[in-house]
């Protein structure tokens, strides 16, 4: 009997160590994050978000690709087409199935306002954005 109020004991102990009001820490938050992998011009997103990692290999010999803060592709006279002047990233890789440099952005990554667009050729690239 000694033996079992002990255990008994032992184990309403163990029980008062846990929390009853355990909840998660509002504060610590995880991005949910999107992903796309082109090989062509693509529109990815139409508004704006943040751009947190680009990765990708070459299709052929002497793939390029560039990312642009832009909403429309060929879109003759638009003011949110894929320029020179909104390029967020661009690279490429002269040998076929080489992977093209890898680029992280942070937590914080890149902000884009207009939207986010991908212009490539010979590329396959990868992206995670919100």
């Amino acid at each position: 009997m000694k033996k079992l109020f002990i255990l008994f004991l032992v184990v309403l102990f163990g029980f008062s160590m846990i929390p009853f009001n355990a909840t998660a820490d509002s504060t610590r938050t995880i991005k949910r994050l999107s992903g796309a992998a082109v090989s062509e011009n693509t529109v990815i997103k139409s508004n704006g978000g943040t751009l947190y990692h680009i990765s990708g290999f070459a299709d052929t010999a002497a793939c390029v690709y560039s990312v642009h803060d832009a909403s429309s592709i060929n879109v003759s006279g638009a003011t949110t087409e894929g320029t020179k002047s909104n390029v967020i990233s661009e690279g490429g890789e002269a040998t076929q199935y080489d992977s093209v440099p890898s680029l992280n952005f942070g937590e914080d990554g890149i902000r884009f306002n207009n939207g986010l667009i991908v212009m490539t050729a010979n590329c396959t690239i990868a992206l995670s954005y919100d």
